[in-house]
């Protein structure tokens, strides 16, 4: 369909649904549209169907293969600590931040990242380490993410993909992770081994979770508490019930109730629970 002509059916679709329902609408601004324009799940979708024709042909053979996209080339500007600290939105200007290094333009988040923004403390800086543990203060806005936990570090791994997917990844910070000529550091590299090691273990822990569910638990006063094992319980669902036992951690600092299967019954960090028989699907815990 020719582009000008799906166009103007984009229009014509959005004005009349948005006619019906708030005529007022047609009055505001460009971004309330666009606001509107997402409560409807069909426009949304006429929407994306119309800017992914963005830049195609006329030929109709899906048969044709696509040459791969090239990968997106990294930014050569290498900023030093002083130039980034001039980029908060100040007076109108462009706003900045850096994770782990990496500069993004995020002057399109004006309203967060801006004076008087939710976030505005992130701006002009590299706050790497704030980024999880909420420690806002200057003292705490800093680039160094030495000794963080497991969780602290995949945290970030997911700050960085939400800036990289959101914004313009625009440069490099002069710092712990790149030098002045924008290499990688041996702290850079670091870095990488202990979001790596830490992702890795997370994978453990689902792991160790699906094969241990915990249980269902409840209480009352006059009964006490009790656990017992579905096929849901703990937020696994799987086609086996299992039977409750205590899971001791590896150093037996911490204990929790888990779900096993019959074939694992016998490993070393589950007890059966008092008064209760080994097939019981549910127990009464000692008051």
């Amino acid at each position: 369909m020719n582009k000008l002509l799906k166009l103007s059916l984009a229009v014509l679709l959005l004005a009349s649904v948005i006619a019906w329902f708030q005529p007022n609408v047609l009055h505001n601004n460009t971004k309330y549209l666009h606001d509107v324009a997402a409560k409807f799940p069909a426009l949304v979708s006429f929407f994306k169907w119309f800017h992914g024709s963005k830049g195609s042909t006329t030929s109709t053979d899906h048969s044709e293969l696509k040459e791969p996209t090239s990968a997106p080339v990294e930014p050569t500007r290498v900023f030093t600590k002083e130039e980034l600290a001039n980029y908060k939105g100040e007076n109108g200007g462009d706003i900045y931040l850096a994770i782990m290094g990496r500069v993004f333009d995020v002057t399109r988040g004006r309203d967060f990242y801006g004076p008087g923004g939710g976030y505005a403390f992130f701006s002009g800086v590299d706050g790497s380490r704030a980024f999880v543990t909420g420690d806002f203060k200057p003292e705490g806005l800093i680039d160094d993410i030495t000794g963080l936990g497991s969780q602290d570090y995949i945290g970030l791994r997911d700050w960085l993909d939400f800036y990289t997917k959101d914004y313009e990844y625009i440069g490099k910070l002069q710092g712990l992770f790149f030098d002045a000529d924008g290499k990688t550091t041996e702290y850079y590299h670091d870095a990488q081994q202990w979001i790596k090691e830490a992702s890795s273990h997370k994978e453990d822990e689902d792991l160790f979770k699906e094969k241990f569910p915990m249980c269902n638990i409840e209480y009352k006063p006059e009964e006490g508490s009790r656990v017992w094992c579905s096929t849901k319980s703990g937020g696994i669902k799987r086609d086996w019930v299992g039977f409750p036992r205590s899971l001791y951690s590896a150093d037996s600092k911490n204990i929790r109730c888990a779900c096993a299967q019959e074939a694992d019954l016998n490993d070393s960090l589950l007890k059966e629970y008092p008064n209760c028989p080994k097939d019981a699907t549910s127990c009464m815990l000692p008051k």
